[in-house]
């Protein structure tokens, strides 16, 4: 997990996304198979935990998906995983994908480029992005429990409030998840 989660992180160090550009994770990890580089390691599979090639991808794209939130990006796909996951924690707060589908996409909808820059520090793994000070305000609120069922089921909601500099509204939206 550690190898893939590494690989992954490198695939989307450095990369530059123009204004007005959609960003699309599936589309930069490409193909997960032993063939591209990648170890086999637990997913989550129609809704089991198994070995499969790519083990550790999600919590790339929930680290980075928690950055372009916090960053005021605008999300236009993502999917959380089929049941919690206890290391993405806030519960709610986390990104699932899988080649070709669900992936994890959002728009630079700031006036500048905006620069990915990924490492990882002990065992924990940062992503930061970089982009022109447009004076916009991102406020994000903690994950809450909407339901909760006796057999495990929940569901959870955040919002993201992007304001820009003037205080007029760019995005307010909630983000829903539903686990078996």
């Amino acid at each position: 997990r550690i190898f893939n989660v590494r690989f992954g992180m490198e695939k989307f160090h450095g990369v530059l996304i123009p204004p007005g550009e959609e960003f699309s994770f599936v589309e930069i990890l490409g193909e997960v198979n032993a063939e591209t580089g990648w170890r086999p390691e637990l997913v989550i599979r129609n809704n089991r935990t198994e070995p499969e090639y790519g083990g550790g991808i999600c919590q790339v794209s929930t680290t980075l998906f928690r950055a372009a939130v916090f960053s005021g990006l605008r999300i236009t796909m993502r999917q959380n995983h089929s049941y919690p996951v206890k290391y993405y924690k806030p519960i709610g707060f986390d990104a699932s994908v899988y080649v070709p589908m669900p992936d994890l996409r959002f728009v630079n909808n700031t006036p500048g480029h905006v620069l990915i820059q990924g490492e990882i520090d002990g065992s924990e793994l940062i992503f930061r992005m970089y982009g022109t000070d447009d004076g916009r305000e991102v406020v994000v609120e903690d994950p809450i429990v909407l339901e909760r069922g006796e057999d495990g089921t929940m569901k959870t909601s955040f919002t993201q409030l992007v304001k820009d500099a003037s205080g007029e509204t760019l995005i307010d939206k909630t983000f829903f998840s539903n686990y078996d």
